[in-house]
């Protein structure tokens, strides 16, 4: 039974992967909620659920690798406790410079025990010592990998900064933003340290390990990069459903999930473009991913509608250019058949 159950996960990795992802990330959800109503002791379920997409990526990885001696790794304790201690002062450094909140002794060790997962997905990601197949970064085999982390850093500010542009047109309504949360050096400072915390809270780690890291290269082994993308986001929209409940926002009409759609399928097309260019570098589609959030936590609020259609039109010169619509060769480095699994 149970040889049956690893024999057809290993067959159907990317529904296997799906299907956990929400198990995981649903099934947990209620502590979303919990935290909200000041039950911190389901802050570790939380960063559970979180990691939702990069667990089960890691789960059907495991079951599926039949070649488990050969892929077999070194564990490095002094690598995962550095993961650990970075992941937990990255946290601490955005209660207290970014959301201007106490810092506790409690706090402190219920963060550092809710950031074990994250620290070992981040160990597993993105050192040299990976305990299992397929997460490993490929720098070392891509080239141009520097350029386009630089890339994915920049991208979606530029955009984003384009739709406020294109908000003050004339005829356009002009955002008035509150005030920057700092100037200067000051500014910067916050904007790195609400990336770092953006990227290992969850964007870079919990999400696009599993999101472009798991699935998109095994869903390219079976379709065009567009097509792929948009399956994606087909699941990554309701994967947030806990976490917008959680937030108040208003989950139960019909608008809301029409936007969300609209500004997902240009941004996950985007972020597939930016693995896909970097030639299968997960840390161009953390990066990005992390630097999206990043930029529209500094300039609030914003004109969604502009943001929409700036981000289409960005998506739709990609595709064009790149033409997405065509499968990517076998021997891409961002495409991962089932036999390579």
């Amino acid at each position: 039974m149970i040889k049956n159950s690893f024999r057809w996960i290993a067959a159907h990795q990317v529904t296997s992967f799906f299907t956990l992802t929400f198990l995981i990330t649903w099934g947990l959800g209620f502590s979303y909620i919990a935290v909200t109503r000041e039950k911190y002791l389901f802050l570790p379920l939380v960063f559970l659920a979180t990691c939702g997409p990069a667990f089960a990526g890691i789960i059907v990885a495991c079951v599926s690798d039949s070649n488990r001696q050969v892929a077999k790794k070194r564990f490095s304790w002094l690598a995962f406790l550095i993961s650990w201690l970075v992941v937990t002062l990255v946290f601490i450094a955005n209660q207290f410079f970014i959301n201007k909140g106490p810092v506790s002794t409690a706090l402190v060790i219920l963060v550092a025990i809710s950031a074990l997962p994250v620290a070992f997905i981040v160990n597993l990601a993105y050192t040299r010592f990976p305990v299992i197949r397929g997460f490993r970064l490929k720098s070392a085999v891509s080239g141009g990998n520097l350029s386009w982390i630089i890339i994915a850093l920049l991208l979606f500010p530029f955009l984003t900064m384009t739709s406020v542009l294109v908000s003050k047109l004339p005829g356009h309504e002009t955002p008035v933003f509150s005030s920057l949360p700092a100037t200067g050096l000051g500014l910067v400072g916050w904007f790195a340290v609400k990336f770092l915390s953006q990227f290992f809270y969850f964007n870079g780690t919990g999400e696009e390990v599993g999101w472009r890291g798991f699935a998109l290269p095994r869903l390219q082994a079976l379709t065009s990069p567009l097509v792929a993308g948009l399956i994606l986001t087909l699941f990554w929209v309701p994967w947030h459903l806990f976490l917008w409940i959680s937030e108040g926002r208003e989950v139960m009409t019909f608008s809301f999930w029409v936007s969300s759609y609209l500004l997902h399928i240009p941004s996950g097309i985007i972020l597939c473009w930016c693995y896909n260019r970097s030639r299968g570098n997960l840390l161009a589609a953390g990066t990005a991913h992390a630097s999206a959030n990043t930029i529209v936590a500094l300039l609030q609020p914003l004109e969604q509608n502009n943001m929409i259609i700036v981000f289409f039109v960005f998506a739709a010169l990609i595709i064009l250019v790149d033409r997405m619509w065509k499968r990517l060769p076998e021997g891409h480095l961002a495409v991962q058949g089932i036999a390579e699994a």
